[in-house]
């Protein structure tokens, strides 16, 4: 009896450890704060993790459910594995580098582990489609968006400059409150823009900052084609009014000095 005991005992020790190594086997074990938040201290407050959680009932809608999940980071070993999986550019302050695309992002890797997040995928088809990350890396201050498959050509580099728009220097704050303040209004100016994802029968697409260089670029180059015309028409003019310019030969001013002392050369007496 006292050795089926024992056994018993031995059997759930084991089987405790077996699924405490499995949680933490990859990534970061999964958010460490209720459903949608990873973070490797405790930032958020009650209060914010309430906002977070009713903009996920908001946003998990039909006909393409979407959620909005939260990373802060200020460990510099989350950060670096962060930078690693992802490929984030923690240092560009260009707006493009805030997006990291969903397609080999493997964020869902980072926050889960890999072989849970394939694991999720088999029991959730739908899994990418409907995960959107906000990420927030507290010691480089800046601020990071991976959209699901089914927002990705929405909420483009340029819809997520125009959303940061005002907060700019909160996220530049020394101070991580102010930082992670920053952060939930961010997710509440997304809600909406989920909300048009989830409702939308279709895969909705707005302009990025790539669309807006072309539209530059190819205004630029009419300019110059215009301007390079009316350089060449002004030159011609003035060649046409001055058609000697530059040389003796054709000068209006040497063929009237030719006219004139031909004249004289005819008239003198000497000759």
């Amino acid at each position: 009896m006292k050795f089926r005991y024992l056994l018993a005992t031995l059997l759930a020790f084991i089987g405790i450890l077996y699924s405490t190594q499995d949680v933490q086997a990859d990534g970061f074990g999964g958010p460490n704060t209720g459903d949608y938040v990873y973070e490797n201290k405790e930032f958020i407050t009650n209060v914010q993790y309430d906002q977070l959680d009713s903009i996920n009932s908001g946003i998990y809608t039909e006909p393409h459910p979407q959620k909005l999940y939260v990373l802060i980071f200020d460990d510099a070993a989350d950060i670096k594995e962060f930078v690693q999986i992802t490929g984030a550019d923690v240092h560009s302050n260009d707006a493009s580098s805030n997006i990291i695309g969903n397609i080999g992002s493997n964020v869902g890797y980072l926050l889960y582990g890999r072989e849970k997040y394939i694991d999720m995928r088999l029991d959730n088809d739908d899994i990418d489609n409907e995960s959107n990350y906000l990420i927030l890396d507290l010691k480089d201050k800046k601020v990071f968006f991976s959209a699901s498959e089914q927002a990705d050509r929405y909420i483009t580099d340029l819809m997520f400059w125009k959303l940061r728009k005002g907060l700019a220097n909160d996220f530049k704050s020394s101070d991580e409150d102010t930082q992670i303040k920053a952060l939930f209004s961010l997710a509440n100016r997304l809600e909406p823009k989920l909300q048009d994802v989830a409702q939308s029968s279709k895969k909705l697409e707005s302009k990025d900052l790539a669309d807006i260089k072309r539209v530059r670029n190819r205004i630029l180059y009419a300019l110059g084609t215009i301007v390079a015309i009316l350089l060449i028409y002004l030159i011609w003019k003035y060649m046409h009014n001055h058609p000697g310019s530059g040389s003796d030969l054709g000068n209006s001013d040497y063929d009237a000095g030719f006219d004139e002392g031909y004249y004289m050369g005819r008239n003198d007496p000497f000759m």
